[in-house]
Parts: C-alpha cells; structure tokens; sequence
C-alpha cells in the first residue's frame, strides 16, 4: 500500500508529467504516418504500379489500417493522395492487401567488364575507404533537411543517349552484381549536368565506386543523384535551382566510359528516374 501511494505522489509530480508528455507525443510523431506534415503540392507522376515505379491513389480509396509500408499524403483537403515508392525489391503482397496488384516487368542482363585492378582485387585500404563512403552516404539520407516546394516533373540532367536503363540485371567480369537502379545517360566528357530539381546539396564528394558525386535533396522526400563527374562545381549546403550547372559528365569511379549516373529516391528508395523526368532523353 505504501508503495502505491508513493507510485501514485511521483506520478502527479509536475516535472514526470511532462516527461511523460513528451515521450508520447515522440512515440506517437515517429511511429505514425498520418503525422507526417501534409503539403498541398502533389504534382507527383501518375500511378505506376511496376518495380521502380509510385503509388498514387486517392486517400478516400484505400484503407489506410491495412498499409504496412511507408508512404505520405498530399494534395487539398478534399483530394488528398496517398503517395508511396514501389521499390525494385517490393513486396507485392503489401499491395494485395489494399487491393493492388504490381505488374510484372521483365528487366534485361547487361555484361560488362572491368579492367582496372584496383577494382577487382580490392586493397585493405580501399575497401576502408568504401565502407567509410558507405556508412558517409547511409548517414546523409536520414537526416532530414528543408528545401523550396518541389517542382515536377524533373528536368532531364543531360544531354546524352540512354545506355543503361532502371532494373537492368548487372554482371560484372561474370559475376552478378546488384541491380542496376538508376538511368545512365552516355554522353562526351564535358557535357553539362544541371539539378533536376530546386533543392539543397547533402554531398558533393569523391567516391571510390561513384567517382565525382553529387547528392540533392528536394522537397517531399525526394532526392536525387549524380554520379562519375568529371567536375562539381557545387560544394554541401548550396542551394540550387531547377536547372543549375551542377557538373560536367565525366569518366570517374568504376565505369567503362564516360557517362551520367542518375538516380532519383523517394523515402530514401531508389525509383525509375524516367517515370520522374519531363522529356525523352
């Protein structure tokens, strides 16, 4: 009994009251879709329900109690969409459980070689290095960061012919990589590259594998990235507009020729860059 009142004194204590306030309001902010601040632009492509492709429906049509995949809403009061990335790995029966089927895509093999030494027999060093770059990278994509309202669709980062497309089964030197989750773009050393969109940049370094690399960070969770470079001429936290001399495309990193290395994320998961951008390549 003596115990229970002085459970029950401690828990009218003013200072544990607020404690415990804001510990839930805490649980309840980070464990909680529906929390996250809704923005009435929702420009977002239509729905594409393949691998690498967006979930974009109406909120009145689905049961948000049977979700269990991140997403966010936009749009007006009246209208708001639920918007979601369908990763290249997605589990499609996160989708049949709302009533949505993902079609099947086939992706094609693409066999490439590469000579260079350093990047078949991996020294000590640099294998320190890739996994500093690594946990560089990872680290980067969850902070979170502001930037001006997202202006979609994106622009075409390039000038240049598609040599590799999203989902291509890679093989490097006759071993099976991972896939191929961004857009290449070959094109002559020099080329401008320009931002995709207005955001802020989250890095501008130089990587082992990505070579000259530059990562963007735009409104609504969208991100977007450059990689083998030949030049940045932006450096961390700048702000850049739509269309802005970001680089020139280049040959650095692990590659067979000189080419732009695409990629655009949303929710930190990689998507078809060309359900994004506004024009053919």
């Amino acid at each position: 009994m003596l115990f229970q009142l002085k459970l029950l004194r401690s828990l009218l204590n003013p200072k544990l009251q607020k404690l415990i306030s804001v510990f839930v309001v805490s649980f309840l902010v980070v464990g909680c879709n529906s929390l996250i601040p809704i923005s009435q632009n929702c420009n977002f492509p239509e729905q594409n329900l393949v691998p690498g492709g967006l979930l974009n429906i109406k909120k009145k049509n689905v049961n948000l109690d049977l979700i269990d995949f991140e997403f966010f809403e936009c749009g007006q009061s009246k209208d708001l969409r639920i918007i979601a990335p369908i990763a290249y790995n997605f589990d499609m029966r996160d989708l049949e459980n709302i009533g949505l089927i993902i079609k099947n895509k086939e992706f094609r093999e693409s066999r490439i070689v590469i000579k260079e030494k350093k990047f078949n027999q991996l020294s000590k060093e640099n294998l320190k290095r890739i996994n500093l770059e690594r946990d560089l990278y990872i680290n980067t994509l969850k902070k979170k960061y502001s930037s001006s309202k997202l202006n979609l669709p994106l622009l075409s980062p390039t000038k240049g012919i598609v040599s590799s497309e999203y989902g291509v089964k890679r093989f490097i030197n006759n071993v099976r990589k991972n896939p191929h989750l961004g857009l290449d773009i070959a094109a002559e050393v020099g080329e401008p590259v320009y931002a995709a969109a207005n955001g802020k940049v989250l890095l501008s370094e130089n990587f082992f594998y990505r070579g000259n690399f530059i990562l963007l960070g735009h409104a609504q969770n969208l991100k977007t990235s450059y990689s083998h470079l030949n030049k940045s001429i932006v450096k961390k936290d700048d702000e850049v507009s739509k269309g802005d001399l970001i680089g020139f495309v280049g040959s650095s990193g692990r590659v067979t020729g000189p080419h732009l290395h695409f990629e655009v994320l949303l929710l930190n998961k990689k998507l078809d860059p060309e359900v994004f951008i506004q024009n053919n390549l």
